[in-house]
């Protein structure tokens, strides 16, 4: 399911600020979620059972980000304002707010989905 424009961007605000256990679609996704999106919208298309890829930090990875804006990986070096239109920061000069960490794909895990 592909959220829009808007949804998107405020689902990722969000997002940096949720403590819950972040999973990807499968080893082929590189966009991961909090299990409860997953868990509504397998009980939206009556699933019973999903399995999902483990979200894991890279705490290793220092000079690579993950831009929420663009959805997808960035070098630090590129993630500022004279090479990117859509870089924003609340101070002005501080890091970009799309700036986002980076997580590597985990173990697969399977979860039940009540009624």
């Amino acid at each position: 399911m592909m959220l829009k424009k808007n949804t998107e961007e405020a689902y990722f605000k969000i997002m940096k600020k949720i403590t819950e256990k972040l999973y990807f679609r499968s080893i082929d996704h590189n966009v991961c979620y909090p299990l409860s999106h997953f868990i509504e919208e397998a009980k939206e298309e009556g699933l019973t059972e999903i399995t999902l890829v483990q979200a894991i930090p890279d705490k290793d990875t220092k000079n690579i980000f993950w831009c929420s804006e663009h959805l997808e990986t960035v070098e630090k070096s590129d993630c500022v304002k004279s090479y990117c239109d859509s870089y924003f920061s609340k101070s002005g000069r501080g890091p970009c707010s799309s700036r986002g960490k980076l997580y590597l794909h985990g173990e697969e895990e399977t979860f039940k989905i009540a009624d």
